[in-house]
């Protein structure tokens, strides 16, 4: 990948390699082998070969068992081709319908069942990990069910007890129905609408709808959304059937519905170590830090890393001068002669490496604004000589104040600060500076 980094080094645009041709790819390679990095980084998984572009649906993620599906009174369509999801009402947006089961190659019964609230059970929560809808998400569900009924049917399996049903995809409106059946008593609350997969159903197949309904619909925590895109992208990586010829990362953005720039940076997680992985998940490791963790071929150097950084983890010029390894000649003053550098002394050198700016703020009483200003512009004519700045705004790369404009503009008009020196403490001129110096 290439990386474009704001100024707070957080990513902002990323280039994948692989959209190279294939002889700059070859060249590329070389070059990172003939510099020492495949030691750290595996030089050929980082030109994944770009897999061809199929437009395919939903219904090729899971291509386990065979479909029914079905029309509003529970028969089976004629034309299972079209693989056409029941429209249950006009009134709701298609992706309020688009229960993940229906597009499925999966096998379950041929007509909803109506299932007792009380022999229906959540899956665990290893399982099914996404967070529960808050309080305003459930007021909205119980209203629409108020309103329309069940519009989409849960998606079920019988469990190891003959008598229940362990819901795989359905968990909101099982919370919203048992709400309003306790609140109301009324009949038409006490049972769900549900389709019954079939008791073989494999583990990953239901890992995958439930992965994939949540997604595609809900606002997650960040830690949720990387968990469930690395299993969702070891399901479909999996996928013997499609995986050669399926754009997993195309299927993945459009699932979680996120840019195919997320989606690629995502999946690059699944090289980090269980420490890094749980740093992250903790939010103590920022995704920048963490992508650029990945890169780095071996987990016990990425512990490593993580363990001499510290708290400066997240420090992106470390980590990016980490990612290089240890350079092959350093000068040793003692043996006067240059020598392979160990990864000891590389982050003994990495840790004595400085921010090159900084950020400072200043909170100013109104009447002092003028004072300080004129203070500031000294200090940014020495600058120009000391960092020879002479070439138009340089010099605020060196110093640079920001202003807030409309503040500005009020003090102006107030007659507490003066135009000039407005100008001469934003001015990116030498000539207007070194004067002051």
């Amino acid at each position: 990948m290439k990386y474009e980094f704001d100024k707070n080094d957080e990513v902002i645009e990323s280039y994948d390699l692989w959209e190279l041709d294939e002889k700059n790819q070859d060249y590329l390679k070389d070059l990172l082998k003939r510099t020492g990095f495949d030691k750290y980084m595996d030089v050929e998984d980082a030109f994944i070969p770009k897999e061809e572009e199929e437009s395919l649906g939903i219904e090729d993620l899971f291509p386990n068992a065979t479909i029914t599906v079905l029309s509003v009174d529970g028969q089976p369509v004629a034309n299972e081709s079209k693989l056409i999801a029941p429209n249950f009402s006009k009134n709701i947006k298609p992706t309020e319908i688009k229960d993940f089961a229906l597009y499925q190659r999966v096998k379950y019964n041929n007509a909803i069942e109506h299932i007792s609230l009380s022999k229906l059970v959540e899956i665990d929560a290893s399982i099914n990990f996404f967070p529960l809808p808050d309080d305003e998400e459930l007021l909205d569900l119980m209203e629409n069910i108020e309103m329309y009924g069940i519009l989409s049917p849960l998606l079920v399996i019988k469990s190891g007890d003959a008598d229940e049903y362990i819901v795989v995809c359905g968990r909101s409106r099982l919370i919203a129905l048992n709400h309003l059946f306790a609140n109301t008593s009324e009949e038409k609350y006490s049972t769900a609408p549900c389709l019954i997969l079939d008791p073989s159903t494999d583990s990953s197949l239901i890992q995958g709808i439930i992965i994939s309904a949540n997604l595609s619909y809900r606002k997650i925590p960040k830690d949720t959304q990387i968990k469930a895109v690395l299993l969702l992208d070891k399901i479909l990586s999996n996928n013997k059937i499609y995986n050669k010829k399926m754009n997993i990362t195309d299927k993945i953005a459009e699932s979680a519905g996120i840019s195919r720039t997320t989606a690629n940076t995502i999946r690059g997680f699944k090289n980090l170590s269980p420490l890094a992985l749980d740093l992250l998940y903790k939010n103590h490791i920022t995704r920048s830090a963490a992508r650029i963790l990945s890169m780095i071929k071996e987990k016990e150097t990425q512990d490593m890393i993580i363990n001499k950084l510290g708290n400066q983890i997240n420090d992106i010029p470390k980590l990016r001068e980490m990612l290089a390894g240890p350079s092959k000649g350093v000068y040793d003053e003692d043996l006067k002669k240059s020598v392979p550098e160990t990864w000891e002394k590389k982050i003994d050198r990495t840790m004595r490496m400085v921010p090159g700016t900084t950020r400072i703020s200043l909170y100013v009483a109104s009447g002092m604004v003028e004072d300080v200003l004129k203070a500031i512009i000294p200090l940014r004519g020495k600058a120009v000589l000391k960092y020879k700045a002479f070439k138009d705004g340089e010099i605020n790369k060196y110093l640079k104040v920001v202003l807030d404009d409309n503040h500005v503009e009020q003090y102006l008009r107030k007659g507490f600060v003066n135009q000039d020196t407005i100008d001469l403490v934003r001015s990116g001129n030498y000539k207007d500076l070194i004067k002051f110096a």
